[in-house]
């Protein structure tokens, strides 16, 4: 995998709206057991390497000023409310040497031929535990291995190298859970569903009519 490098400078005694208008993004590094610090990126570099970035790769910042790289993830980036502009993003320094937990992507890839089948992705992400550098950049799940309806890839069934990376279940999680399935589809009770509330509005007027004839017999009583 290719290292991926960015360049950053420390932050100076600066308000965010002018280090943007300056043509840079104000960013904060977290590392455990220190203080955060405060940097400057460039827009437009850092806005082309978030287009190709997966959602765990490790960047090693090259901090201005600082001898060594500063391995790290990218917490979260801050987007303007048309969501085209880039405000603010958060780093998170990692220890290389150290496991951590990850939400992994779940992709699909090729396509199944049953005929009325409808493919349900129970599972959009899987968490795991493995060291930064052995982090999978995502699940691929091919979806012609379903043959016939009622077929399952289950957590279980997931390529992985089991020697670096863990999966990490919750309580109510276990390996036989379903991740996606291929499922039955269901044209003709969506058919009878519509017929139904089609013929419905009359079937009320015929009540409708049926009480009013009674009501005179009622009266008469």
């Amino acid at each position: 995998m290719e290292k991926i490098k960015f360049a950053a400078s420390k932050r100076q005694n600066k308000k965010n709206n002018q280090i943007r208008r300056e043509g840079n993004i104000p960013a904060n590094m977290y590392q455990a057991g220190k203080d955060s610090i405060a940097l400057e990126l460039n827009n437009l570099n850092f806005v082309k390497l978030s287009r190709h970035l997966n959602e765990n790769a490790i960047i090693y910042l090259q901090i201005e000023g600082e001898k060594s790289e500063a391995p790290v993830l990218v917490d979260e980036i801050q987007y303007d409310v048309f969501g085209k502009n880039i405000l603010h993003v958060v780093f998170r320094k990692i220890n290389l040497s150290e496991k951590i937990k990850a939400y992994i992507p779940v992709e699909l890839v090729n396509e199944f031929s049953v005929e009325n089948g409808v493919l349900v992705l129970v599972k959009d992400s899987i968490e795991v535990e493995a060291l930064p550098t052995d982090l999978p950049e995502k699940f691929e799940i091919d979806q012609s291995e379903l043959k016939t309806i009622g077929d399952q890839i289950m957590l279980s069934s997931l390529k992985l190298d089991s020697s670096k990376v863990t999966l990490v279940l919750a309580e109510d999680e276990k390996p036989e859970d379903v991740v996606v399935a291929l499922a039955q589809e269901k044209a003709e009770e969506i058919v009878e569903e519509a017929s139904t509330e089609l013929v419905e509005p009359e079937l009320v007027g015929e009540k409708k009519e049926e009480a009013s004839e009674s009501a005179p017999e009622e009266a008469k009583s």
